[in-house]
């Protein structure tokens, strides 16, 4: 979708992104017949805005299914049946629309976020789709110079529609990812931000002095990129450019760090998952608790340094501390709202 500069800036009108997901609904309904498909016709050549409003609608109706909840956990029945789904369809699919069209719509007014467990995908008005992790909030204004979206927590995956005219950046603490149409992974925790390229080009610099005196609370001028053998930074601006697969990390009180992580890995959580290769358990239970309110804890400095390896459901931890403790004889107490791990490995 090509945006023009009478477009830019410009939401689509809730009314409209509310009458496009009915549309949607009748269409995947068992009344649909000539009749409806031609009043569909008429009111998608209505005006121009209709057509934008049915194309970020059928993006929601069509990336619907991948939404979910990590957490709680809960194992879920799968329906097996297809026809046991159609007929409910038409029905939930304007509940499902109308909420993403409140997100569509207030997004641009206010803060968006999710809670620890939740995941949540968010379109924007110019076709980008955005996927928000547990405990995550983001902050997008688009204007008419360009389509600008703070991190301020947590992790989302950006899929940025393109429009070389219109740049896409994204605002992470004092660092800024530029990118034109590409996907990529934002990741902002309290010591450490991490961009990783998963397809396209990104292009990793601090925050301009203009930008900067924007983000809320500025403590410090950004730090210079430092360069190691393997990463190329501008010496006027700082910026690094990635190429697909790799992964730029700054850390505070460590060297900046780029790697080349599996991109199978990287976006793990888009399908509920957390993977983990020889991660020692202290820190396999940090990534555990950002999708849980039970939190992990390890009691013996012996045990939080065992590394562990496998994959499990985010937001399952007594699952994980169960495996942890099987695999090295250790013991699990439910504490409060403490999921303790106690005792010294046998290996």
């Amino acid at each position: 979708m090509t945006a023009t500069d009478s477009q830019r800036g410009k939401p689509v009108p809730a009314e409209l992104l509310a009458e496009a997901g009915v549309w949607i609904a009748k269409l995947h309904g068992d009344s649909r017949g000539r009749a409806l498909e031609n009043g569909f016709r008429r009111w998608l050549l209505a005006h121009p805005d209709n057509a934008r409003a049915f194309e970020i609608a059928t993006t929601v109706w069509d990336e619907a299914e991948h939404l979910r909840q990590v957490v709680p956990f809960r194992p879920v029945a799968r329906v097996e049946r297809r026809s046991m789904w159609r007929p409910i369809a038409a029905t939930l699919a304007c509940a499902m629309l109308l909420v993403m069209v409140g997100v569509i719509w207030f997004q641009y007014a206010g803060v968006i976020s999710t809670q620890v467990g939740e995941q949540r995908q968010l379109v924007l008005q110019d076709g980008t789709r955005v996927f928000l992790n547990t405990d995550t909030a983001i902050k997008v204004k688009y204007d008419q110079r360009q389509r600008r979206v703070e991190l301020r927590r947590g992790e989302a995956l950006f899929n940025v529609a393109k429009q070389s005219d219109w740049p896409f950046v994204v605002v992470a603490g004092d660092r800024q990812v530029k990118a034109l149409g590409t996907q990529f992974v934002v990741r902002r925790d309290a010591q450490r931000l991490a961009v990783t390229l998963v397809e396209g080009s990104v292009a990793v610099s601090p925050v301009r002095p203009a930008m900067a005196e924007l983000m809320q609370p500025m403590i410090q001028p950004p730090a210079p990129i430092e360069q190691t053998p393997t990463m190329s930074a501008d010496r006027n601006t700082g910026e690094v450019t990635l190429t697909p697969g790799q992964r730029l990390t700054f850390t505070a009180g460590a060297p900046t760090r780029l790697d080349t992580p599996a991109v199978e890995k990287a976006t793990a959580w888009r399908r509920g998952q957390v993977i983990l290769d020889d991660t020692p358990l202290r820190a396999a239970a940090a990534e555990m608790n950002r999708y849980n309110e039970s939190k992990l804890v390890i009691e013996q400095p012996e045990a939080a340094e065992l590394l562990i390896n496998g994959l499990f459901q985010a937001g399952d931890s007594s699952h994980f501390a169960n495996a942890v403790a099987q695999a090295y004889g250790l013991t699990v107490i439910q504490r409060g709202n403490e999921i303790v791990i106690s005792g010294k490995p046998v290996q």
